[in-house]
């Protein structure tokens, strides 16, 4: 056999391994990529809570907007006073019987009809406006009685709306 030259040996010679630019070339890569999937995750965990919050607003807005919703247009054993009557308490709603007994109401963290809070309801507030309003125009509102009335059902959560519901009642004749 014929001995190898020098030049015959480099060439033949296979490289195994990385170079060091190669490798620094593959970690910048690798960090680029780390860094972009955690900003993704980051953002698609952000998205998720609003989704909540959006959610979550709602159903405690409903829930309470169909509570005044269930009542009387008017008072139906005192003499109509838009707002709570005198012999209705302010503490808790279980003596609201018609809708505007309901304006202004507000309680954080929200609570049940008889002023027990919600469970898991930390950093949650609902209030209601109830405002008569044209009943051929529903953005107008009126300043005396009109036989409709808008509520408004508002759910926050930190001070920031996440919900907001209407409902229009109408007196009957």
């Amino acid at each position: 056999m014929r001995p190898l030259t020098g030049h015959r040996w480099r060439d033949s010679h296979v490289r195994r391994g990385f170079t060091l630019v190669e490798a620094v070339i593959s970690t910048v890569v690798v960090a680029i990529m780390l860094v972009a999937a955690l900003s993704t995750v980051g953002a698609s965990r952000s998205v998720q809570h609003q989704v909540y919050l959006a959610d979550r607003g709602r159903l405690l807005a409903e829930q309470l907007l169909a509570e005044v919703l269930q009542n009387d247009y008017q008072d139906p054993n005192d003499a109509p006073v838009f707002g709570r009557e005198a012999t209705e308490s302010a503490a808790t709603r279980i003596d609201c019987d018609d809708v505007d007994d309901y304006d202004g109401w507000s309680a954080s963290p929200p609570e049940g009809r008889d002023g027990t809070p919600l469970t898991n309801a930390a950093g949650w507030t609902r209030t209601v406006t109830v405002q008569w309003i044209d009943p051929l125009n529903p953005g107008q509102v009126e300043a005396a009685e009109s036989n409709a009335k808008r509520i408004e059902v508002v759910a926050s959560y930190d001070g920031i709306p996440q919900a907001t519901l209407y409902a229009i009642r109408t007196a009957r004749r």
